[in-house]
């Protein structure tokens, strides 16, 4: 069994359109595609505006991740990622939390981070690119807010620990 050709084979659909930066966020039932904008992404104090996903408060590291197989995500870290599908599955066992860019509470990511009752947040345009590698965040799945912290001892919670 080859399974990298597998994986390969697997990932054809996905590079067939990997030249599309900027998905629609909704297309409704006739085919118009609805670009909607956020009239606040961002509140005074920097953080990160969403949606409430999956509830929960948890503070880690970040993993921004574009694909599955990109690089690994070790357990504690919070997932960054524009979307994610079936592939994506296994790595929720290791994910803190959860921030997407795109989808809403039907899509997969926020299914499954609900199941594994992990916090996640949705809907936060240029998520991979404003938040890096590393960076520690705090994910609030309740109220849909995201915080990049500066000191990651504010407050004594450790990585991946969940309030």
């Amino acid at each position: 069994l080859d399974l990298l050709a597998l994986v390969k084979a697997s990932m054809e659909p996905i590079q067939k359109v990997s030249h599309v930066k900027n998905w629609p966020v909704l297309i409704d039932s006739r085919g118009k595609i609805i670009r909607g904008i956020r009239e606040e992404t961002e509140a005074a104090d920097g953080t990160l505006l969403g949606d409430p996903i999956s509830p929960g408060l948890v503070r880690g590291r970040a993993k921004v991740l574009m694909s599955p197989y990109e690089k690994p995500l070790e357990s504690g870290e919070i997932l960054v990622t524009r979307f994610t599908e079936p592939s994506w599955t296994p790595l929720f066992i290791n994910a803190a939390g959860v921030v997407l860019e795109v989808g809403g509470p039907t899509q997969h990511g926020a299914i499954i981070a609900r199941e594994y009752g992990i916090p996640c947040v949705s809907g936060l345009d240029d998520a991979t690119k404003l938040i890096k590698d590393g960076d520690f965040l705090e994910v609030d799945g309740s109220e849909g807010t995201v915080k990049i912290i500066t000191e990651e001892t504010e407050g004594g919670v450790r990585n991946g620990d969940k309030k």
